[in-house]
């Protein structure tokens, strides 16, 4: 396909590979479905301007309580790309992955109001208050009452 002045709308998806995620086994988050996107490509001389987004599904746990979280990233896409005059083609692949792993949030959450886990006795406290009275023994306040 030749493009010109006009846009060149392009979507698909590249399997979980084109991540290229070197995951240790003991990540917080791993790919857990196909790279997703849809652009459109303007040729300007001799750079190739892209806008549109990208997605990507991913699972692990909950960085408070430890549930296991599902959630997909979507992240626009906006960058240029040189191109030679005699080039038949671009691989767009890098900067697309970029975008996306770039996106990923440091703490996964189940929800955006997890209470997290009890730090004495482990028991989630979205379950309740816990029995282990965490909050009384290691309170320096405790003297203070009246």
């Amino acid at each position: 396909m030749h493009l010109g002045a006009s846009a060149v709308r392009f979507s698909g998806e590249d399997p979980v590979e084109a991540l290229e995620w070197e995951g240790s086994g003991t990540d917080i988050v791993r790919p857990a479905g196909v790279l997703r996107w849809d652009f459109s490509a303007r040729l300007f001389d001799t750079e190739l301007l892209i806008t549109g987004s990208a997605s990507a599904e991913f699972e692990g746990c909950c960085a408070r309580c430890g549930k296991p979280v599902k959630f997909t990233v979507n992240e626009p896409l906006s960058f240029s790309v040189e191109v030679g005059a005699n080039d038949a083609g671009a691989d767009l692949t890098p900067e697309i992955r970029e975008a996306v792993l770039l996106a990923l949030p440091l703490n996964p959450l189940c929800r955006e109001d997890c209470p997290g886990l009890c730090p004495r006795c482990g028991k989630p406290f979205g379950n309740g208050d816990c029995d282990c009275g965490h909050g009384e023994k290691n309170n320096p306040f405790s003297g203070l009452e009246l």
